[in-house]
């Protein structure tokens, strides 16, 4: 059903915006045929041709994008995410998805489980990550996972304090790009207080989940279920896990 509504939702802005484009195209062609002398045509024909070959050059691309976003958070299909990111940077000859694949690779290189590469890819590109607090709050999501799944409680209790520090920025200056309850539930699950850790987790409003982020909260349910010897619901959790996983590296785990 959230598919359904999802592609309803972006084939109808999709034609919307090309029917804007349409009759773009129609009063360009109007105002060459109008024109009466040959500079004015040509100065309209040119100018708007020059436009729209950059305007549908650019959805295009965003075209490929989308798909390459949908490929890993809804597809979770690593191998087609990939073949789709290397066919945006062949033809984005204006570098300007170039940010873009710069978030985008830090959430694939941690659904790889490339986890010390990720961090690598975080550091390396800090100053950009550091440029809006929307990007901020995904370099330290994205450092907490690598972190728990390295184990490394020391620079994962460093990152959690840097996200909730984050908590109390107003909400106008940041979107709620992830649920403060499973930030709150990772916390809790590294301290070993399962039973708190699961009672945030089953506070995430789950209809608002990708299936990529639905992936990860089933298997931190799981391993907490898993912990706390309730093994039934731990492994229909983590079975869940796998199969809305795919091809991701936290579902090859299970």
């Amino acid at each position: 059903m959230k598919n359904f509504v999802w592609k309803s939702i972006y084939f109808g802005k999709k034609s919307f915006l090309w029917i804007v484009y349409l009759l773009f195209a129609i009063y360009i062609f109007y105002l060459v045929t109008s024109a009466q002398e040959l500079g004015a045509k040509l100065i309209f024909g040119g100018l708007g041709g020059i436009v729209l070959s950059v305007v549908i050059l650019f959805e295009y691309l965003k075209t490929i994008y989308e798909k390459m976003i949908y490929a890993l958070t809804v597809d979770c299909d690593l191998k087609k995410a990939i073949a789709l990111k290397e066919t945006l940077q062949k033809k984005d000859l204006f570098n300007g998805f170039k940010q873009s694949i710069i978030i985008f690779d830090s959430l694939l290189l941690l659904d790889e489980g490339n986890y010390h590469v990720c961090l690598d890819h975080l550091h390396k590109n800090q100053h950009f990550f550091h440029s809006t607090l929307d990007y901020l709050f995904i370099y330290y999501h994205t450092q907490m996972y690598c972190f728990s799944f390295l184990n490394d409680e020391e620079n994962l209790n460093s990152c959690l304090e840097s996200l909730f520090k984050l908590k109390n920025v107003k909400k106008k200056q940041m979107r709620g790009l992830f649920s403060w309850n499973e930030i709150a539930g990772m916390r809790y699950f590294h301290q070993n207080r399962n039973k708190k850790c699961l009672s945030e987790l089953d506070l995430i409003d789950k209809n608002r989940l990708n299936n990529r982020e639905l992936t990860y909260l089933l298997y931190l349910k799981g391993q907490c279920l898993l912990k706390l010897n309730e093994l039934s619901e731990g492994h229909r959790s983590l079975k869940e896990a796998k199969a809305l996983g795919n091809t991701l590296a936290v579902a090859q785990m299970i």
